[in-house]
């Protein structure tokens, strides 16, 4: 099993309750380059997959479990395993069935809480409703605050889902799963827009015992299809511009709205101001509901300008516009959010089209955080003033993000150093989350049980101007009280792949010691895009066999890396084994980058969760087993007035 990053923008947070995730592609870095409680505690959306093959998260192991079993996926707000006795039910037919949970000890449950059905879709059929009649918490049976409803469970087409308590999702009458297009989101009667994801309250999460779901079965055997699907007419017909502000509890809290119904090409403005300030998450957008149809697949939105508190902040950089968690329903322009980048490689649909663009320049100098992480404090409005561009206008079937740029052999480029410790101590790739643009990216960070802290020492990354020989190196970091081996080293760059462009006879030094040689750069089996050659990756056992040699961390030790760049149009006489590069000092007391950001990037504007969603990470039994909880973007439903 190969492990390594998962880039955030590929999780894929669907409208009917949790992550997709491309099975080819392996969840790497949740642990890796950020620390797994703070990830957590931000950003869990509900049951987790890693696409179909293994099981969610739940305290009852439900992978043994025969098709067409109902189960209850409880969740404790520690997203770990507690001992609870659990009476499922095998659907046969249409009729009324009961489940339960009791626990051991009371426990207070997460924000994601579901009935769910082995391999439902195909047993009960994708045109069959599970009701739920009644609840008890506790013993006793509680108001119901609406009618549930059914759907697959993440939209797979696979497990079928009743959310009893989930905050990151509603019902979607558009909805559908599966190429077949069946319909996902259904009730027995009514309207599915008039049901909820949370069929209790907040304050009936803690202390619970015991849970009984009492629900009725119809439509046994039956198929959905398009004509079955949730009334059409619900979905939005104008295109309607909108924040979605999030607080960092991801609740409802009171404020006002101003949206913007977009007509055509033109500025428009849009605003949030809340009853009393809010400590903002770390996912904030602009997004019009079922705008890649409304808008066109093509149409871009770009941010002019941002008032927070009534004050005109500067950008971090310019804005990219995507489809809603890539699905290509609703259209979004990130205006912060920690989990995504922009992806110049980014489709949407069966159909390929364009999903991430901008109006003019290279998508890859766009960024997802278009104000900086202290200005999440104490929000109590927000405008954002926007241009349309290109309304109506759709892309071609398998056109290209706009904006990429072509391959220029005779530019600059950027090798940038990165690692993670045995304690999980980290630096990201550069185009991954906590990349560039990021305050960790401009330091070795650390932790202090869970506190996040500063491993202080020199990072130098390399310009590349030229074919010739670069240096990228940690000088003097402080190992002392971390760890002494690391899980990974690599090297990121933004030099694109397969161009021609190779890293040749890699030296990594420790210490000042020469460990270990490589003549060609192993690349990153899920980096597509740009090179990136691996150099420990303690997750690959063949890997790890291959390149293993002998090192033990210490305080303020050195680590070197000197390769050869090959392949660019031009030479660089200048580029000798000591290296040409650019360093980025991190201290404790400071964040100030110093390294020199590729033209092609977000930082020359002093730098995107989600269909959405590394799908945000979860990871079950940290020291035993694999599971992931991916970093996602998550939408909290806000109170307009």
């Amino acid at each position: 099993m190969f492990f390594y990053f998962y880039p955030w923008n590929r999780i894929r947070l669907n409208a009917e309750g949790g992550l997709r995730i491309p099975f080819s592609k392996y969840f790497k870095e949740v642990l890796s380059m950020r620390k797994f409680k703070k990830v957590l505690a931000s950003i869990l959306a509900g049951t987790l997959v890693l696409s179909n093959a293994v099981p969610v998260l739940a305290a009852q192991d439900s992978s043994s479990l025969p098709d067409g079993t109902a189960y209850l996926n409880i969740n404790n707000s520690e997203w770990s395993e507690f001992d609870a006795e659990w009476v499922n039910a095998e659907i046969t037919g249409d009729g009324s069935y009961t489940v339960s949970m009791t626990a051991a000890e009371p426990q207070n449950l997460s924000q994601f809480n579901a009935l769910e059905v082995v391999n439902g879709e195909s047993v009960l059929g994708t045109g069959a409703v599970i009701t739920v009649d009644s609840i008890e918490l506790n013993g006793e049976k509680i108001e119901l605050q609406g009618s549930s409803y059914t759907c697959s469970a993440d939209g797979s087409g696979v497990t079928t889902r009743v959310n009893l308590y989930n905050e990151w999702n509603t019902p979607d009458a558009t909805a559908t799963a599966g190429d077949d297009k069946h319909a996902d989101c259904r009730v027995a009667e009514g309207n599915v827009a008039d049901a909820t994801a949370c069929l209790w309250t907040a304050d009936q999460l803690t202390g619970v015992t015991s849970i009984v779901v009492n629900f009725t079965v119809s439509g046994f055997g039956t198929a959905g299809g398009p004509a079955e699907a949730a009334d059409a007419s619900d979905a939005a017909t104008e295109a309607v511009a909108h924040l979605n502000i999030n607080n960092e509890s991801w609740g409802e809290y009171e404020a006002e709205y101003v949206d913007a119904t977009i007509t055509g090409d033109g500025t428009y403005t849009v605003s949030m101001n809340a009853a009393e300030p809010q400590d903002l998450a770390q996912f904030n957008a602009l997004q019009v509901p079922n705008g890649e149809a409304l808008l066109g697949t093509a149409c871009v939105l770009t941010v002019d300008s941002v008032k927070i508190n009534g004050e005109e902040i500067t950008l971090q950089g310019p804005s990219y516009t995507c489809s809603a968690d890539g699905d290509g329903v609703d259209t979004r322009v990130n205006l912060y959010n920690e989990w995504n980048t922009p992806d110049a490689t980014a489709t949407a649909g069966d159909d390929s089209h364009l999903d991430q663009r901008i109006a003019g320049g290279n998508l890859m100098d766009a960024t997802a955080c278009l104000w900086t992480a202290d200005q999440l404090a104490g929000v109590q409005s927000v405008e954002v003033t926007f241009t349309v561009s290109d309304f109506g206008k759709n892309a071609e079937a398998g056109e290209a993000a706009a904006g990429n740029g072509e391959f220029d052999a005779n530019g600059e480029f950027n090798v940038y150093i990165g690692v993670q410790t045995a304690a999980y101590s980290f630096r990201n790739a550069w185009n991954d989350s906590y990349g560039l643009g990021t305050p960790e990216f401009d330091q070795i960070t650390g932790w202090n049980g869970n506190d996040e802290v500063v491993r202080t020492g020199t990072i130098s990354d390399a310009v590349i101007k030229g074919n010739g020989t670069y240096t990228v190196s940690l000088t003097g970091v402080d190992f002392a009280d971390d760890a002494e081996t690391l899980n990974l080293l690599f090297l990121s760059t933004d030099i694109p792949l397969d161009k021609g462009v190779e890293l040749t006879d890699i030296k990594v030094k420790m210490g000042g010691k020469s460990v270990y040689d490589f003549d060609t750069a192993f690349q990153d089996p899920d980096t597509k895009d740009y090179i990136k050659a691996l150099l420990i990756n303690t997750y690959n056992d063949g890997f790890k066999a291959d390149n293993e040699f002998a090192y033990t961390l210490s305080a303020g030790m050195d680590i070197e890396v000197t390769f050869t760049v090959s392949g660019l149009a031009y030479d660089n006489p200048d580029a000798a084994a000591s290296g040409d590069t650019a360093a980025t000092e991190a201290t404790s007391q400071s964040t100030e980058t110093k390294s020199e950001a590729p033209e092609t990037t977000a930082a020359n504007a002093n730098a995107e969760a989600s269909n959405g969603g590394v799908s945000v990470g979860v990871i079950i039994a940290i020291v035993a087993a694999v599971v992931v909880v991916a970093a996602i973007v998550v939408v909290a439903v806000k109170k307009k007035k």
